[in-house]
């Protein structure tokens, strides 16, 4: 029943995935021709502020309203979890104006407001998220995420097409694309519903005591998934953080559309721990989804040749070269977040933190020692074993509960998927890129005709 739920809650959100991420991907080409490579870098930069302060005003207390709420049966527990997270919620609200401070000092004092509101609409949004995991509303989850996508879409549209405000449109557009895509959420759910009327003081600080250890982690993946720009802006400048940008498009992809089994993850391991067969039950999700993460891989590491060929404006070609390993540190930041909510059920958030504070401090040392004879590369490999660094001690805390079985099958596709990486590094005759495209579009076909077959046989029914 807890493995159909798995399958059923990953179905949906990969539904909402496969529709925000589709239309996000639209947008990247589109977004990268109305900016130049330095508009667009500054711009990423200020998405990766925005990431930063999330973790910081939220006291990251959306991971233990979702921790708490999945374990309350009954409705009023959830209510007084979800009022307790409101309360910190608006705590947060009143020092967005600190974010507002930090971007006119890093930036420029017109982009203070555009920046607060994007900075609010994502705080908003990010409460809501753990919300609606919170009260199992998964299907919610999924559509109102591809509805906020469509808004920034069409924000971003109005602003920097129509109204022509450049990078400031940029950020005007993304701001109010999430602001309605909260209401959207909370108009939907009739969000106050589920609110008591007073707040538990004894319930806040018991939220706290279980999220605080969870900000060093937060921002420790800050710090290995996106301090790169911020390096790449201050050494090489905005331009190649805008081709980085680019370049991390791409595996960023990938790790979204995975990031719906994550989610689902989070929940059906923490139902799972006192259950005897536990340890059967994680090998077989283990070696599952590793498999169908490589072949999620190697299937977007063989469209690498039109992206740059057809899609992406040609200043942005340079970006090829570094795809391939950022591509392989998603496989292994998605190892890593497989074992960190094994930890988070059995609430082991320190060693959760200290294995992403290892990795966060290995991404910043490589970087900074490599950059200035390497380039942009510096930043591709300091990613890259800064996801090995903590995947490997995550495994290795949780020896004692958890005993992995790799299927031997597995490493003859991660073989195949090193062929289709290497493939992806190099310019090859347009009849062998379309021969290793169909190849790998067979292989995934291949790999995964068990999922497909159930969810052929769901559309039958419906």
């Amino acid at each position: 029943m807890k493995k159909t739920n798995l399958v059923k809650n990953t179905l949906l959100i990969s539904l909402g995935t496969i529709m925000t991420k589709g239309i996000s991907f639209v947008m990247i080409p589109i977004f990268s021709r109305w900016l130049s490579t330095a508009d667009y870098g500054t711009f990423d930069l200020f998405t990766t502020y925005v990431t930063m302060f999330i973790p910081l005003l939220s006291l990251s207390t959306g991971d233990g309203m979702f921790r708490f709420g999945v374990e309350e049966k009954t409705t009023k527990g959830k209510a007084t979890h979800i009022t307790n997270g409101l309360c910190i919620l608006i705590t947060g609200l009143l020092f967005v104006l600190i974010g507002g401070i930090v971007s006119v000092c890093a930036f420029k004092w017109i982009y203070a407001i555009p920046f607060c509101l994007m900075l609010t609409g994502e705080l908003i949004n990010k409460y809501l998220q753990s919300f609606l995991r919170a009260i199992k509303r998964i299907n919610i989850y999924s559509f109102c995420s591809a509805i906020s996508t469509v808004f920034i879409f069409g924000s971003v549209t109005l602003f920097v097409r129509i109204f022509d405000m450049g990078l400031t449109g940029m950020i005007y557009g993304y701001a109010l694309g999430y602001l309605l895509g909260d209401a959207a959420i909370i108009i939907w759910t009739r969000w106050w519903e589920y609110l008591n009327k007073g707040y538990s003081w004894k319930g806040i600080k018991k939220l706290i005591s279980y999220s605080y250890p969870l900000i060093p982690n937060s921002i420790s993946w800050w710090i290995i998934n996106v301090s790169d720009r911020t390096i790449i802006n201050l050494f090489l400048g905005a331009a190649s953080n805008g081709i980085y940008a680019i370049a991390c498009k791409i595996p960023n992809l990938c790790s979204n559309i995975f990031a719906a089994f994550n989610i689902s993850w989070q929940e059906a391991a923490t139902e799972m721990i006192d259950d005897k067969e536990s340890n059967s039950y994680f090998n077989q999700v283990y070696n599952t989804m590793y498999i169908t993460l490589l072949s999620l891989c190697w299937g977007i590491l063989s469209c690498n040749f039109i992206l740059f060929r057809w899609v992406f404006d040609p200043r942005y070609y340079e970006a090829r070269l570094y795809v391939p390993l950022l591509v392989s540190s998603v496989i292994f930041s998605s190892l890593s977040v497989f074992f960190g909510g094994i930890q988070i059920s059995f609430k082991q958030t320190k060693e959760n933190g200290l294995s992403t504070m290892v990795g966060a401090a290995v991404n910043v040392l490589v970087h900074l020692g490599l950059i200035r004879f390497i380039g942009l590369q510096a930043a591709v490999i300091s990613t890259l074993l800064s996801n090995v660094v903590v995947t490997w001690m995550r495994q290795y805390l949780l020896r004692e509960r958890v005993q992995l079985h790799i299927d031997r099958s597995n490493w003859l596709y991660t073989g195949f998927y090193i062929y289709i990486m290497m493939c992806a590094y190099f310019s090859l005759p347009l009849i062998l890129e379309v021969v290793n495209f169909a190849l790998a579009g067979a292989m995934f076909v291949f790999v995964n005709k068990k999922i497909f077959s159930k969810i052929i046989s769901k559309v039958k029914r419906i």
